[in-house]
């Protein structure tokens, strides 16, 4: 395989949140990163760990100009490969190998599996790989005995992509649950800060996402980060998702068909500048979608003190060298997946 680990940093106090790894590809000298949460959703209890798969070196948006003004692969790190389908389970299989075999947290053994494909890279452009790495980490959750609680592919909005996925779905492809993300974040002023947009036009991936509740039942998610006067390094024009653009954005779009995520902005100085958002604006912000019928939640980032959101650390080196123990989980990862792989193509 094609990617190594290399290194790891903790999220919170002593990794009470999380751990951020780092691995080194052959086809680019920048790290490629994923993350584990110990909890799929800050601020609520459960038993469902949440993990970040990233689906690329860098983010190809970054070779077509159009990376998002917000995101730290997009901004810092030029994009050198897609992965392929075998490293992204890769790195599924390990962050659960570690969770099983964590000394400190015994409780996270036998907690239920989430994985976001959220790290680096756009699954739009990744689509193949990401669905094969899908049915590769299924089959290796069943031989561990865990149990996946859900996938989640995002995307910041390739409406082909998403057509893809409702045929998957369709045929039944997926073993597990496993839904839609679209990073939406504006409407009218989009393309400011999400230049993909002007490939491919929000509204495009709206009308396929619409598709989505009425085949499987559970409605895609939105996500919209709450933004105040950011302005993104080499532009001077402010973005803000203030009361007024919620409503507008939340106008467009069906509580019927959508459920919707809003999140902290997770900002940093080589993103550019931006002002603290309000908490009692967030909180009048998620009200104010529940009371216009959308099921919504506010999204708390982890890691806040690491900046892990949005394109992670942007293939920052690791503090931590990995331990004996994690080079021989990391093989067990291996041999899981490349099993899995052959009993895929047995089929």
């Amino acid at each position: 395989m094609d990617i190594q680990l290399v290194g790891y940093d903790v999220l919170g106090p002593g990794g009470s949140e999380g751990i951020r790894y780092a691995w080194e590809s052959k086809t680019s000298p920048y790290y490629v990163e994923s993350a584990t949460f110990m909890q799929h959703s800050k601020g609520t209890k459960d038993n469902i760990c949440g993990y970040t798969t990233s689906v690329s070196s860098g983010c190809v948006l970054k070779d077509m100009d159009l990376a998002c003004k917000f995101c730290r692969t997009g901004t810092q790190l030029p994009f050198g490969s897609g992965l392929t389908s075998i490293e992204i389970a890769k790195q599924n299989v390990f962050m659960v190998l570690c969770d099983m075999n964590c000394s400190d947290y015994p409780d996270l053994r036998n907690n239920q599996r989430e994985f976001a494909y959220m790290g680096q890279g756009d699954p739009g452009f990744s689509y193949n790989q990401v669905r094969e790495a899908i049915q590769i980490t299924n089959i290796v959750m069943d031989k561990l005995d865990q149990i996946v609680f859900r996938h989640i592919i995002a995307t910041s909005g390739v409406p082909q992509m998403i057509k893809q996925y409702i045929n998957d779905v369709q045929q039944k492809f997926f073993s597990s649950r496993t839904t839609m993300h679209f990073s939406l974040h504006g409407t009218k002023k989009r393309s400011q800060i999400m230049p993909i947009n002007n490939l491919f036009a929000y509204k495009e991936s709206l009308k396929e996402l619409y598709k989505i509740a009425p085949i499987t039942g559970e409605k895609p998610c939105i996500g919209i980060l709450l933004l105040k006067n950011f302005i993104p390094i080499n532009s001077d024009k402010p973005y803000t998702t203030d009361f007024d653009a919620i409503q507008e954005i939340l106008a467009e779009l069906d509580p019927e068909l959508v459920r919707l995520s809003f999140c902290e902005f997770n900002g940093s100085p080589d993103l550019g500048t931006y002002d603290p958002y309000d908490e009692n604006m967030s909180i009048k912000i998620l009200d104010y979608a529940k009371r216009k019928g959308f099921e919504a939640k506010l999204f708390s980032s982890f890691g806040r003190k690491e900046v892990t959101a949005c394109g992670m650390l942007g293939g920052k080196a690791p503090q931590n060298v990995p331990s004996s123990k994690w080079a021989i989980l990391e093989k067990e990862a291996e041999r899981l997946v490349l099993a899995a792989v052959d009993f895929v193509e047995s089929l």
